[in-house]
């Protein structure tokens, strides 16, 4: 039962992490939600946004899995890294934003794999995702 309650307690706290990054982008402060996602990051998979934005997808995928996340924190971590890549967008940094929403794809479809769920507004944002690699903007 601890064990529940604690990743009942630090999915609320992603959920909060989520709203800020979304708060300080409606905002225009791009750079305190950035700041505020590298600090995730490095709390979850200790490692910050340039680092991660260094990995090739290969190496990306097998940090997530190392970790045995569930399919709630893969979710959790996607949204943060959706959001993040809206955030890079709102710098503007073309460049990183396309590079990180190649991590947001590969934790969406990691999370399709994971949890066997349909999710329309997943899918929606696989084809956001697919469009900015493929320099489609939003």
């Amino acid at each position: 039962m601890p064990k529940e309650d604690y990743l009942l307690k630090y999915l609320e706290k992603l959920n909060r992490v989520m709203a800020a990054m979304a708060g300080f982008r409606e905002k225009g402060y791009p750079e305190d939600a950035l700041r505020l996602a590298d600090e995730t990051f490095k709390e979850l998979l200790s490692i910050d946004l340039e680092s991660l934005n260094d990995m090739t997808a290969d190496e990306f995928i097998e940090l997530i899995k190392k970790e045995s996340f569930t399919p709630s924190y893969v979710e959790s971590l996607a949204e943060i890294a959706y959001e993040t890549v809206k955030n890079y967008n709102n710098k503007p940094d073309i460049h990183g934003a396309r590079l990180f929403a190649e991590k947001a794809l590969l934790l969406y479809l990691f999370l399709n794999e994971k949890d066997k769920t349909f999710s329309f507004e997943r899918e929606m944002t696989i084809s956001e995702l697919r469009g900015i690699i493929t320099n489609q903007h939003y």
